[in-house]
């Protein structure tokens, strides 16, 4: 892991548990939650990965997984994401004020990541830009 992957792993650190909305056009199109997950890497090398849940506003969600080198993670903290589905650019915009403790209630992540896989399986969600 280098080092820049080392910093990122220390960032997700702090960023566990942090939830961030997800700004388009000047309106929250949704939220994302953050929980840092240890994992061991193909040489049982213990590193820090983390789960990321999309909570959108039409009720779907989608999970992603992202460890070093951080793809997902690196565009997220650089102020911006974009999904693979070819959809619009979100500015993230943390949460630190008192609203936090009750987003994450809402929208955190409270179950195992394979509990949102599923749901994320069985829903449907019409795209306004295709």
């Amino acid at each position: 892991m280098g080092e820049d992957d080392r910093d990122l792993s220390a960032r997700l650190t702090v960023l566990d548990g942090a939830i961030a909305e997800l700004v388009h056009n000047g309106a929250v199109a949704g939220w994302l939650a953050v929980q840092a997950a240890p994992f061991r890497n193909l040489f049982f090398v213990k590193q820090v990965g983390c789960w990321l849940l999309f909570t959108w506003a039409d009720g779907t969600i989608e999970i992603e997984e992202d460890y070093p080198p951080f793809a997902l993670l690196r565009e997220i903290l650089e102020g911006t994401f974009r999904s693979d589905d070819g959809g619009p650019d979100y500015e993230v915009r943390w949460v630190t004020d008192d609203r936090r403790q009750e987003l994450w209630r809402h929208h955190g992540i409270h179950e195992a990541p394979g509990y949102y896989m599923g749901l994320a399986a069985k829903q449907r969600r019409d795209r306004p830009w295709r």
